[in-house]
């Protein structure tokens, strides 16, 4: 039988590869500190936006750009992306990440905090929402987010296990404890149909079906 790390490298050579813009954000990212989406989590996004038709959308917490690009690669010329970045620093890697891709004119880079900027988008107005800022807040966000998509759209968290810490009963930092509440909230929530993606991070998808 093969290894894991044989079957992990046999599965790499199967997904779709980062190009120079998107290593370059991740590794501009990890130096700042940050916890950019990684190539086997942005794959799955990117094609996630493909078979959902996703042309609007929003992220919360840019990741200093990995996570839009990925986003945006998906949707084609047409598909617009809303940023919101509460750090200056860190916002500043998004734009230049979006800038030496060719897509900054498809993007709307908004500084705030999320609980200030979300209440000003508009309803209905975005086919997915990705939720990858602070955890302890994601709950807070849901209610936009129900909002915020268009029945059929996509609403997705960014490292929903947090590295499996969500299944120690022991873990109770405010980061562990709102990803345990947004989690329980979507799969009790009727109008979202959720399902845990086993990527590197855990990504949890749902479907907002509010009818």
């Amino acid at each position: 039988m093969p290894s894991a790390a044989e079957i992990a490298r046999y599965l790499e050579g199967l997904r779709e590869p980062e190009d120079e813009p998107l290593r370059a954000a991740r590794a501009r990212a990890e130096e700042a500190d940050l916890a950019p989406v990684s190539p086997e989590e942005g794959a799955l996004l990117r094609w996630l936006v493909r078979v959902s038709g996703a042309r609007q959308m929003v992220e919360v917490g840019s990741g200093g750009g990995a996570s839009g690009l990925w986003l945006l690669g998906g949707g084609g010329p047409r598909a617009a992306l809303t940023t919101v970045e509460e750090d200056p620093e860190v916002r500043q890697l998004a734009l230049r990440a979006f800038a030496d891709a060719g897509v900054g004119d498809r993007v709307r880079s908004i500084e705030g905090a999320p609980s200030t900027v979300l209440p000003r988008l508009a309803d209905q107005g975005y086919d997915l929402l990705l939720l990858a800022g602070d955890p302890s807040e994601h709950l807070d966000h849901l209610e936009h987010a129900r909002r915020l998509l268009r029945p059929g759209g996509l609403l997705l968290v960014h490292d929903a296990l947090a590295g499996g810490h969500v299944a120690d009963v022991a873990a109770d930092d405010p980061a562990v404890e709102g990803l345990r509440a947004v989690n329980a909230a979507v799969v009790e929530d009727p109008a979202l149909h959720a399902q845990v993606l086993p990527t590197s991070a855990a990504l949890l998808a749902a479907l907002h079906d509010p009818t």
